[in-house]
């Protein structure tokens, strides 16, 4: 395993305390710098240490374990407050590790490991799966999906693959390319039997060299092939083959078989109150279904000064915080739409662009870019 060690301050540990065959990256600093040094690393495990038991270290390791969903985070904390305890549980921390003895830490890690392994054995996950719903249509889920996977391309070394899953009649494209596909979800139902990586990289739609599309299909008799089964299976392909895949969905049946894949469901809303209401209704279905809070998170879309619901009044109505907001964009959606090129290469410059390109930043721990459409082309 890859381990990484981060703590307030320089934390010497015995060699004995990892075997041999792990890789261990020890590194030091302010909370504040966590996310982005630890994250680039794509660690195994995580193991932090040497920070006070307040909200801002909770609020850290909830957004790291996001980041993070596959790794295995230890929190070490001599004598935690029991309410501590139980919202560092809540916030995804794997174990709470109560002794900073080399013993303690050694036992812990050997937990982890073995989890570690049986994932690995049985086929875990290894790429992040990001569900982006509206919270009622016209919120602006598909221009967000199509704007954050295209900023998350934008890491040559990243593969992208988006599915166009908001049924029947999506249209992500549009934000993306003028070009029309070959091959939409019904053709790969046509090809779920035999299908593998090689085949799904050579019908998907190829925006960039690593960013793929796969389109909704546009005709009725076409929508028949989709069934919960083949998506399921086809998105388990995909992550097996893709760094990120992110689905555009709405609230329907599809939409619901595929929640289980998910490493994290967005939900996208604007200020008004059907949004809100709507909102605080997937909120509570996802409860309801089991699924863990912190993997969902609210992004609100389009947010100006005339917006209707306050921030502040829409988490207290839905009993949530809003992990953030995305400016108002006019211009840039429009010429988006009329060139087929993503609003973030069209103008980067824009608060909106910049909300996203700090959000891609996030999810892969990298600095955040700020690239023109004509340096995505090679053209200074």
């Amino acid at each position: 395993m890859h381990i990484v060690l981060f703590s307030s301050q320089a934390w010497t540990l015995p060699a004995a305390t990892f075997e041999a065959q792990h890789q261990v990256t020890a590194l030091h600093g302010a909370l504040t710098d966590l996310q982005v040094r630890v994250v680039a690393r794509k660690p195994d495990l995580v193991l932090l240490g040497g920070f006070e038991q307040n909200d801002a270290l909770l609020e850290k390791m909830e957004s790291l374990c996001a980041a993070l969903p596959h790794a295995a985070i230890l929190l070490v904390c001599t004598n935690p407050e029991s309410d501590f305890l139980m919202r560092a549980m809540r916030a995804g921390v794997r174990e709470v590790i109560s002794s900073d003895t080399p013993e303690a830490i050694t036992t812990a890690v050997t937990r982890a490991q073995a989890k570690f392994h049986s994932n690995r054995q049985n086929g875990a996950l290894t790429s992040r799966c990001i569900g982006i719903m509206p919270a009622k249509g016209g919120d602006g889920a598909t221009c967000v999906a199509a704007n954050l996977a295209s900023q998350l391309s934008q890491t040559p070394s990243l593969r992208v693959l988006l599915i166009d899953l908001s049924l029947p009649f999506g249209d992500v494209e549009l934000y993306l390319t003028r070009d029309t596909g070959m091959h939409n979800l019904a053709d790969f139902a046509d090809e779920i039997e035999r299908l593998d990586g090689a085949l799904l990289e050579g019908m998907a739609s190829h925006i960039t060299s690593n960013f793929h599309l796969i389109q909704s299909p546009q005709t009725i008799d076409q929508l028949m092939h989709i069934t919960p089964s083949y998506v399921d299976r086809l998105i388990r392909i995909a992550i097996q083959h893709y760094d990120y895949v992110l689905l555009d969905l709405q609230l329907d049946t599809i939409s619901l078989s595929v929640m289980e894949l998910l490493d994290q469901l967005v939900v996208v809303t604007t200020m008004n109150v059907p949004s809100v209401r709507h909102a605080s209704q997937i909120l509570r279905m996802w409860e309801s279904l089991g699924y863990a809070a912190t993997k969902l998170s609210i992004v609100v879309n389009a947010f100006n000064s005339q917006s209707i619901v306050r921030i502040a009044d829409f988490e207290k109505t839905v009993g949530r915080r809003v992990s953030r907001v995305l400016p108002l964009e006019t211009d840039g959606v429009e010429a988006s739409l009329l060139k087929g090129i993503a609003a973030v290469l069209l103008k980067p410059k824009s608060d909106f662009s910049k909300s996203i390109n700090a959000w891609a930043a996030e999810l892969t721990g990298r600095t955040p870019t700020d690239k023109s459409i004509w340096q995505h082309f090679g053209i200074k």
